[in-house]
């Protein structure tokens, strides 16, 4: 992503190619292999896009973020191979991207759930008021 930056206003098509870099990082980062079998059993690199809709499947409670992602491989990919992408092009990819490590990557809206749940388990109740501590706490 530095790179990226760095780039931006020089370059916006070796900014994107970089984008796109990052989001190959994302799918090593969460797992996803590189490598798989082709339709006669042997080993072969498998691209972005593959390996995009393999986190997908592995991961459908994360569809979200395969979408995103893939729209990053797109404005990535016009980056690499056409000379056409202007700088408004890389910084929506930029935001796309952003949102899905947000998805990924951000318990903060799970953490507020979980206060929630555990002030409703506890109907109000501050937690030094309790006799009892609620199953779920019990660790």
């Amino acid at each position: 992503m530095k790179i990226a930056s760095a780039v931006l206003w020089a370059d916006p098509s070796s900014a994107a190619n970089r984008l796109r870099s990052a989001a190959e990082a994302l799918m090593d980062d969460q797992g996803i292999m590189r490598k798989g079998l082709d339709r006669k059993g042997k080993t072969t690199d498998l691209n972005l896009h593959s390996r995009i809709e393999l986190f997908q499947k592995a991961k459908p409670n994360l569809k979200e973020v395969g979408d995103l992602l893939l729209a990053v491989k797109f404005i990535g990919n016009v980056g690499s191979h056409e000379s056409i992408l202007d700088m408004h092009s890389v910084l929506d990819g930029v935001e796309i991207f952003d949102q899905a490590l947000t998805l990924l990557y951000d318990n903060s809206s799970r953490a507020i759930l979980d206060k929630a749940a555990m002030i409703t388990a506890r109907k109000g109740k501050p937690v030094d008021v309790l006799t009892e501590v609620p199953e779920q706490w019990n660790f």
